[in-house]
């Protein structure tokens, strides 16, 4: 999506002061958004007029000055999806807010739907990152799903076969989802989802296959072939809505066990197992192309004496602050992880990487941590390998020796090895 700045407010719309607050303290408590809250359509204008950081709006059909969803109509007109809340259901309402292109409608007074509410409501603003491709060669069938797909707030590419459509994710190799109609030109859906699974595999690209032929038997090769879910025509509105949603899911589960693998659950950085995993790969192919990667390793001075003095929660929190600290200097570096009692940086220039380190250093040394009547301003040591070495466990024992030794006899201090 282009857009200039990302929005983070959340209009809830609720003619009952009580509901609002149970709507606001859900959204807030689980998301990182804001909330502006309207109880008349008077203020749902002057709100929409006056404030452009709204991203979507869930609203209660009855309200003052608009009692049968008028402020629906307004907000759709305003181009921001909407989520409906509801107290009652039944068929008439839902072709009705089908019929109105809203996102979908949830029972308020049910803890569940405003569980599955708010997850709708984080999915739309992560969607704006999201590249999906669809592939299908009748045009009424693949605007109707692009424009389905584009309400849920995803960049979309058409394409009317399969080849065009191979062709879309190798220029766009970051696609995460891709729908594709079983019989099209050129390429069918089969042909299509076997190539592109030997570019991406199952945990990083979902495909939903699409078919209106009855047989199982497509829905079985679709499966066979790679496809991760089968999506019949004709569908219901909501039916793809969720299963589109629950396939990006599904990626994003598989891709935080990942990320807790490899990163350190105290800090955020890398861990070191995935540090000597990439930066062996990345050291050698630097020295390939005649470059002098170079490390450094960041500690936090005087780890044992903070856990003995003030307790061993104080010492985690001055790793995670040297951490933050780090982490605003890290611009331009090549790998990172923590280690020990402090962190290895894998880098190109190493004037460049001392300057963020003496950086980090500064800040880390001016801000006290801890927990209240405890709090506490510690300070940092580095060393910085000025030549390349031969290889990354090299460059590693000999910078990790040298820091180790330093500290030993002083602390807050830097050098070159």
């Amino acid at each position: 999506m282009a857009e200039s700045s990302i929005k983070n407010t959340v209009l809830v719309v609720e003619s009952s002061q009580t509901q609002a607050r149970v709507i606001t303290e859900h959204v807030e408590s689980i998301t990182p958004f804001d909330v502006e809250v309207a109880s008349s359509f008077d203020q749902v204008e002057d709100i929409l007029k006056n404030n452009s950081d709204i991203f979507i709006a869930v609203l209660n059909l009855n309200i003052k000055g608009g009692p049968d969803g008028e402020a629906v109509d307004y907000v759709l007109s305003r181009h921001i999806p909407c989520i409906v809340l509801t107290s009652s259901f039944d068929e008439k309402i839902r072709n009705r807010f089908i019929e109105k292109n809203v996102l979908d409608y949830f029972n308020k007074s049910n803890r569940s739907d405003l569980d599955d509410m708010v997850d709708l409501i984080r999915r739309i603003h992560s969607n704006r990152d999201i590249k999906v491709v669809v592939a299908e060669d009748n045009g009424t069938a693949r605007k109707i799903m692009c424009k389905l797909l584009e309400r849920l707030n995803f960049t979309v590419f058409g394409a009317d076969d399969g080849a065009k459509a191979l062709k879309i994710i190798q220029a766009n190799p970051d696609v995460k989802l891709l729908l594709t109609d079983y019989e099209m030109p050129e390429m069918d859906g089969f042909e299509l989802v076997t190539k592109v699974r030997k570019t991406h595999y199952r945990d990083q690209l979902a495909i939903l296959g699409v078919s209106a032929h009855d047989s199982g038997a497509i829905t079985a090769k679709f499966l066979k072939c790679g496809a991760n879910d089968f999506l019949k025509k004709p569908f219901e509105v909501e039916e793809f809505s969720w299963r589109v949603t629950n396939n990006l899911n599904d990626l994003e589960r598989v891709s935080s066990i990942k990320d807790a693998y490899s990163r350190d659950p105290l800090t955020g950085f890398g861990n070191l197992n995935v540090f000597l995993e990439k930066g062996r790969d990345l050291f050698e192919s630097l020295a390939k192309q005649g470059k002098a990667p170079i490390i450094a390793a960041f500690n936090v001075d005087n780890m044992a004496d903070i856990n003995g003095k003030f307790g061993w929660d104080a010492g985690f929190a001055a790793l995670k602050k040297a951490a933050a600290n780090l982490e605003q200097q890290s611009l331009g570096w090549l790998l990172s992880a923590r280690c020990g009692d402090g962190f290895l940086i894998l880098a190109e220039d190493p004037d460049v990487l001392k300057n963020d380190l003496l950086a980090a250093q500064l800040s880390f040394s001016k801000t006290a941590v801890g927990q209240a009547g405890k709090r506490f301003k510690g300070t940092a040591s580095f060393a910085v390998t000025r030549e390349g070495d031969t290889d990354l466990d090299t460059a590693m024992s000999k910078v990790t020796a040298v820091l180790a030794k330093m500290q030993t006899t002083g602390a807050d201090s830097s050098r070159f090895v």
